[in-house]
């Protein structure tokens, strides 16, 4: 799961502590620091099986009874609420083979911040703009853009989304 600039992250921030002999605290530090990097790189796993309709491994992504919803205007979209890992398995193949079937989508991550962070949960949240192309259109259009609100568990090991949020973007009323 780890890449190559993970791999060196992780061995100049060991090398660091080895060097400047630091407290069992820097042991904690690089920990958070590791679980920091493992979130971001299962973060940019969403959009790429999302977006290549690989529809299992996006489903893979979660927690056995994980929750996805989506919210406007400060409301729950109706039917939008998703409970466990079947139920997302089942709707990522009805859009795959449905609605976005004639499409290329694309989910444009950008600015994660790290709301919570412990070594057996954390909460990030990043922006996100969503775009749809089919054969017919020149360039690709933007279909959406919000917030995404992800609560993470370390299970066995691997860190898995628990909750996913998408906050769709509206313009504010007066």
């Amino acid at each position: 799961m780890f890449g190559s600039k993970s791999r060196l992250y992780l061995l100049l921030a060991s090398s660091l502590v080895a060097l400047l002999n630091l407290p069992a605290q820097a042991d904690d530090a690089i920990a958070l620091l590791n679980s920091k990097m493992v979130i971001a790189e299962t973060l940019t796993q969403y959009p790429y099986r999302w977006d290549s309709k690989s529809t299992q491994s996006f489903a893979e992504l979660f927690t056995e009874d994980a929750v996805m919803e989506r919210w406007r205007k400060g409301a729950l979209i109706e039917g939008s609420r998703l409970q466990g890992k079947a139920a997302i398995f089942e709707y990522a193949q009805k859009a795959h083979t449905g609605r976005l079937a004639d499409r290329q989508t694309r989910h444009h991550f950008s600015n994660l911040v790290f709301l919570e962070l412990s070594d057996r949960n954390a909460v990030t949240q990043n922006m996100a703009l969503i775009t749809h192309q089919t054969a017919e259109d020149a360039v690709a259009r933007v279909s959406s853009s919000g917030i995404y609100r992800i609560n993470w568990e370390k299970s066995a090991g691997e860190w898995m989304i628990a909750k996913r949020v998408l906050f769709v973007d509206s313009f504010p009323t007066k």
